[in-house]
């Protein structure tokens, strides 16, 4: 997998804080600077697959996708669109 794709398959070198406020997930420990936003400390996705079961990234768990991609929605998209975008993290990430 490339160096830049974050634990849930978000590419990294695509964010606006990339580099800046974030290094990517393993740097941070999956604390991203804006989950305070959001009520997190840590990153669901970072906790459930690095910290609890001990994986590198959420394509080699066996439940990818699982409710995490689901409810992590951004809202100015509509579920068409954030499907196709699950889907498309999903192949990266098992690719």
């Amino acid at each position: 997998m490339k160096g830049n794709i974050g634990v849930c398959g978000c590419i990294c070198s695509d964010c606006r804080i990339y580099e800046t406020n974030c290094k990517g997930c393993h740097a941070i420990e999956g604390k991203a600077c804006w989950l305070h936003e959001v009520g997190l400390s840590i990153c669901d996705f970072y906790e459930c697959s690095v910290i609890n079961k001990g994986l590198t990234h959420c394509g080699q768990c066996t439940e990818i996708p699982c409710e995490k991609f689901w409810k992590n929605k951004n809202p100015k998209l509509t579920e068409e669109e954030h499907k196709k975008i699950v889907e498309e993290r999903v192949v990266l990430l098992k690719g």
